[in-house]
């Protein structure tokens, strides 16, 4: 079979309509009234409407020829006010799907995208559009977030996601930046490889970072220690930015994005991640190789719809390295641009208090994967293992699912989350939050406790930028400062038995 993929002409549009219903009644009419789909066809896609479309200079039309016949249609429009380039339209007609024609109109949108200088292309699909979804996921896509879209009498949810274009960062600048490329195949070296180079030769040609590890080398730390947990306090003085930074929205909106690429200090050089995000250096580390990986795009931070990829670079990165997650109300000081975290693994107290058995109680096995609740540990805590990711990531979601019961906020629940991937399956902390900072955080002068609780803190490495601050800690403290921000015991045990 002979494929063609060109542009639409206006004799095409017979083709088009007929491609449209065709595929409407083959996927919608299981969730959508026929009445409906009719109503809304013939009021949006009459001929006369389709080639006011054709004129219009931000909309493409491409036409999937098999043997010389119309077999699919796909329509792109740029959103010049968003800099997007949206898959408005990819349809088939049902006899002539699975012979990679909707490959092959994919491809040529992005295209389109690459040569407006684009990175993503993005596209809605209904939620009841089960199958559609699959497949734009098996190809690369991402959903983040979930619209209302009314056809006729019946409104349906769709689900908007993007896909990172293979080799556009390049294209888009981002080449003499690049240590290093990591394109999750086919590697030379691994990624935890890879960042140690970047690390080292980051250390030397960048003076901020060699100063950022020479003030952690220098930074004291005491122990505090319960009778089943350990708290590391670190006088870290250049983590005050980064502690006494403002995370409400005007503050966000008026500062510059410092984990945008276009932001980011001269010297700083990056490692290109799957072709959507860029492994960086922390200036101001608060462990030994400590990593920022933030994506391309302007993004918010947001976990549900970045699972996938937070449990893979746990894997990418291996068994030597802890990926962590501040939510943008946990801990997050960059809560508008989606970034993770990763650090030698072992250093956060946590990671080896989980493994003792009197610290674990109550395992609960669920669709692949093993869940536990901590016991005796000051905090409390979920423990997530499993080997295969759709498993785990079901885990987490459930877990997010009932903990977005209790809040009422719309953002995502304040959590924390812990990753690491050994022995062919992966190990995840989660500490269920109550509150970002505490009460002592908020006071005026000697009273002000700059302490704000992310990953590491409840990890057991609580950073402290003020002198008088490292010297109050103790153990009183440490458990008032997880009873206030945290949930106890009880309360991840009533998450668990909720699940």
């Amino acid at each position: 079979m002979a494929i063609l993929i060109r542009p639409w002409r206006r004799e095409d549009v017979p083709a088009v309509r007929r491609i449209l219903w065709e595929s409407w009644l083959a996927t919608y009419r299981a969730f959508i009234p026929e009445a409906d789909l009719r109503a809304y066809f013939t009021a949006t896609y009459q001929p006369e409407s389709l080639l006011r479309l054709y004129e219009l200079s931000f909309v493409r039309g491409l036409i999937g020829e098999a043997d010389g016949e119309a077999a699919g249609f796909a329509r792109t429009q740029y959103q010049k006010n968003e800099n997007r380039l949206y898959l408005a339209s990819l349809y088939l007609l049902p006899a002539f799907q699975g012979r990679g024609i909707g490959d092959r109109l994919l491809k040529a949108a992005e295209a389109q995208a690459l040569a407006l200088g684009l990175d993503e292309l993005w596209v809605g699909v209904m939620v009841k559009n089960e199958a559609a979804g699959r497949w734009y996921e098996r190809r690369g896509f991402r959903f983040i977030r979930e619209e209302p879209f009314r056809m006729g009498g019946t409104t349906v949810s769709h689900r908007i996601g993007y896909k990172p274009i293979p080799g556009a960062a390049r294209e888009a600048g981002l080449s003499q930046r690049l240590h290093a490329v990591y394109p999750g195949e086919r590697e030379d070296a691994s990624l935890a490889e890879l960042a140690a180079s970047l690390y080292e030769a980051q250390k030397k040609n960048w003076p901020a970072l060699g100063e950022g590890c020479t003030a952690l080398a220098a930074a004291r730390v005491r122990e505090i220690r319960g009778e089943r947990w350990q708290v590391k306090v670190q006088f870290n003085p250049q983590r005050i930015v980064s502690a006494g930074a403002k995370v409400d929205r005007k503050s966000i909106g008026q500062r510059p994005c410092f984990l945008c690429p276009a932001n980011l200090p001269p010297e700083q050089r990056a490692i290109l991640y799957r072709d959507a995000y860029l492994v960086l250096c922390n200036p101001a580390p608060i462990f030994p190789g400590h990593l920022t990986i933030a994506h391309l795009r302007h993004l918010p931070q947001s976990l549900p719809a970045n699972l996938e990829i937070f449990l893979r670079l746990a894997a990418d990165f291996g068994p030597g390295t802890t990926v962590f997650y501040n939510g943008p109300r946990s801990g997050a000081s960059a809560p508008d641009h989606l970034h993770f975290q990763a650090a030698p693994a072992g250093l956060m107290p946590v990671e080896a208090e989980v493994s003792a058995a009197a610290s674990r109680t109550k395992v609960k096995q669920k669709a692949g994967a093993t869940l536990w609740r901590t016991e005796g540990l000051g905090r409390g805590a979920l423990v997530i293992e499993g080997k295969e990711a759709g498993a785990v990531a079901a885990a987490v979601a459930t877990v997010l699912e009932a903990l977005g019961r209790s809040d009422e906020l719309e953002e995502e629940p304040l959590l924390n989350l812990l990753a690491t991937h050994g022995g062919g399956g992966w190990r995840l902390i989660l500490f269920p939050r109550r509150k970002h900072r505490p009460a002592a955080y908020f006071k005026e002068g000697e009273e002000r406790l700059l302490v704000s609780p992310g990953a590491a803190d409840m990890g057991g490495l609580f950073i402290t930028p003020v002198e008088k601050d490292f010297f109050a800690f103790n153990r009183a403290l440490v458990l008032e400062i997880f009873a206030e921000v945290a949930y106890d015991d009880a309360a991840v045990a009533a998450l668990l038995e909720s699940l």
